[in-house]
């Protein structure tokens, strides 16, 4: 009785006051009345279920509270105070590895921060985990598995444990992948070779296209998990566009298990499409930038090799790293197919690039500080599409202690070949270092060229005349002129923040003209670094979160006595790009007024261990090792000076921001005890 009074309080509470009298004659349409009925009941429904104390929230006690007179404990299901918990992940009679997956996928676990607040609102939440766990479990091939939530609520916070039953594991069965209709191999295809080695001196076998029935990248009679299964058939469709087939993609894929023998069944149908030979690329988009330079970039003769999607891969990526480009997007011309004459009637498909021009001019500025040369500025202009084959023309103005005056350098990409460069720079440079003080112009040109794949090799002249002034002798006229020749190998997988590979760079300087009197020498150099990351993240790839860095580098000069040589050709060490923790030229001979003297030799030795605390910010304990020597060979590993620190990096999209302190382990009279240096990008 209680119940329904408050049942008619609460719908005429519910109607705004007003009470609503409701008609039963009848009605001309039968469906009106219905209607008419069930809006009464929606209105009634809420205040009884309120007035019986089903809605009771937030200290509402329900009808026992007002049978008491008193008011009544809040049901914790309902109450507005946060409910804070204790998650525990319990796996029954299966691999601890299951743990650590179901906590990154918790949501209870990720949301441990923010306690729900109510007792149902966390139930939901373990609900949710339950339903997640089963995925997970589906995905690591535990398809029997189980999963269920206890919580005890009489304790404080709330013990919420997550139990998983993965039960026996399956394995595949089988993995059998049809053609339809069958792929046809064009002769074209067959008896190919592609050149290899430096300078494509050498030529290797390409195998034919081959079509295996039963699918690549996992195992039969092994566990395979969904990631595993699913990236096995993803990249099925993918190895046909690389040998020549590029329409070719997955029409269906079908997935049984068997309970029985525990094991997971697919069959997957390709479709691979025509045949088809890499065509000639068709740019959309381009205005300042002639169509006909990005045609001399493509890495392939059109007509002349099967369909590759990664050569196309390459080709964007090359357009991308040109600095003209906003985007680019590269695809086959599937619906405009071409007949060959040279094909043998193979399809020749064209490439569509599609293209969005960046600007072309920019100005920049860096600015760095080292104890020992104090502040350094500098200003780049750069022009990336200069004749609108995109050459580039870089002028910089460095302005610091030791250095100040202009700089211009020249590019011209896809010279003569597509893999070679043009080089040319020119520079007025007034430098005043603690070795020398000199004022000169001077200028350079060469070529770089690709010889194979991670290695490029750089012929070129070098000259300049100036006046030069050293510690010891009064100011002179001298001039230089010098061949170079360089190879080097680039493994790296970044350049400005690289976390694996290496770099290696041997360069042969011979040398000569005067100075005080005529001289001559033959200079040489190596330098090497390489990156190793221990650890790996969730694709397989380098995790960068530690990475080990080490680098040596030497040098030696053969010819003309030592003081014969104009300072400023000579080799010295110590400061902020060779061995932190000396001042700038620092190491190795002095002369009689106990200033920097120079070499003719020199080595030099980095290790860092390049830690992530965060996604942003990086510590760096590094060892620095190095000396110069008068002699024409430096002495391995012998009589070096070292310097310890700790790095501070600051990581942006344009290169970590590096903030390093050292000291010396053997310090020089009168040099400070610490050097600070502040500058863009790593080390090495």
């Amino acid at each position: 009785m209680r119940c329904a009074f408050v049942t008619l309080l609460c719908f005429f509470h519910a109607v705004g006051g007003r009470l609503f009298f409701i008609d039963a004659r009848p009605r001309p349409r039968a469906g009106q009345s219905a209607r008419v009925l069930m809006l009464a009941a929606l209105l009634v429904l809420p205040g009884l279920l309120n007035g019986c104390g089903l809605l009771a929230r937030n200290g509402d006690a329900g009808p026992e509270a007002a049978d008491s007179g008193q008011g009544a404990e809040p049901d914790p299901a309902w109450q507005g105070k946060p409910i804070p918990y204790a998650l525990r992940i319990e796996v029954r009679d299966g691999p601890s590895s299951l743990e650590g997956k179901m906590k990154a996928a918790s949501q209870l676990a990720q949301l441990a921060k923010e306690p729900p607040d109510s007792m149902l609102a966390l139930e939901r939440r373990a609900r949710a985990d339950t339903e997640t766990a089963l995925k997970l479990l589906h995905s690591q091939s535990y398809y029997d598995g189980k999963a269920s939530f206890s919580m005890d609520e009489a304790a404080s916070p709330v013990k919420v444990t997550l139990l998983l039953e993965p039960g026996p594991r399956y394995t595949l069965g089988r993995a059998d992948v049809r053609y339809e209709p069958a792929p046809v191999v064009p002769e074209s295809f067959k008896n190919r070779s592609r050149e290899t080695g430096f300078w494509g001196l050498e030529r290797e076998a390409v195998p034919p296209p081959s079509f295996p029935a039963s699918l690549p990248g996992v195992n039969v009679g092994q566990p395979v998990t969904a990631d595993a299964m699913l990236a096995a058939v993803d990249a099925l469709p993918e190895r046909f566009r690389r040998e020549g087939y590029p329409l070719a993609k997955v029409a269906d894929a079908r997935y049984a298990l068997n309970r029985e023998a525990r094991t997971l069944n697919a069959d997957i149908l390709v479709r691979t499409g025509p045949p088809a030979l890499m065509g000639a690329i068709r740019v959309h988009g381009a205005q300042d930038v002639n169509a006909e330079y990005l045609q001399r970039l493509t890495p392939w003769t059109p007509g002349d090799e099967p369909w590759d999607s990664e050569l196309l891969d390459d080709y964007a990526n090359t357009l991308r790293g040109l600095g003209l480009f906003r985007s680019v997007e590269a695809a086959p011309a599937s619906a405009d197919l071409e007949k060959s004459g040279e094909g043998g009637g193979v399809a020749v498909l064209p490439a569509d690039i599609t293209v969005a021009e960046a600007p072309f001019r920019s100005i920049s500025g860096s600015a760095r500080y080292d104890t020992d040369t104090g502040l350094g500025l500098e200003g780049v202009w750069e022009h990336r599409n200069l004749f609108h084959n995109g050459e580039k023309l870089t002028v910089t103005a460095p302005l610091a202690t030791e250095i100040q005056g202009i700089k211009a350098a020249f590019e011209k990409p896809a010279f003569l070949v597509r893999e070679q460069r043009l080089l040319a720079s020119a520079s007025a440079l007034r430098e005043d270092t603690s070795a020398y003080r000199k004022m000169a112009g001077n200028a350079s040109a060469g070529l770089d060229r690709k010889l194979a794949r991670q290695w490029w090799g750089g012929v070129g002249v070098f000259m300049e005349s100036g006046s030069l002034k050293d510690n010891e002798n009064s100011e002179h006229p001298y001039g230089v002129f010098s061949p170079r020749v360089s190879l080097r190998r680039d493994s790296r997988n970044n350049v400005l923040n690289p976390s694996s590979g290496s770099e290696m760079e041997i360069k042969l300087t011979p040398f000569g003209g005067f100075y005080q009197e005529s001289f001559s020498a033959m200079a040489g150099s190596l330098a090497a670094s390489v990156y190793y990351a221990p650890m790996r993240d969730k694709t397989g790839r380098p995790d960068d979160r530690l990475v080990l860095a080490g680098r040596v580098e030497g040098g030696a000069m053969a010819g003309s006595p030592l003081h014969s040589i104009p300072s400023s050709m000579r080799y010295y060490a110590g400061g902020a790009g060779s061995v932190r923790g000396y001042a700038y030229q620092a190491l190795g001979p002095r002369d009689s007024k106990d200033d920097p003297l120079g070499g003719r030799s020199y080595q030099i030795v980095n290790l860092e261990a390049r830690f992530k605390v965060t996604e942003n910010i990086g510590l760096v304990p590094f060892l620095d090792g190095g000396m110069v020597y008068t002699d024409e060979f430096p002495r391995i590993i012998g009589d070096m000076d070292w310097g310890v620190g700790l790095g501070l990096r600051y990581y942006t999209p344009i290169g970590p921001v590096r903030l390093d302190v050292a000291t010396p382990l053997r310090r020089i009279d009168g040099d400070p005890p610490v050097q600070v240096y502040i500058s863009i990008g790593q080390s090495f």
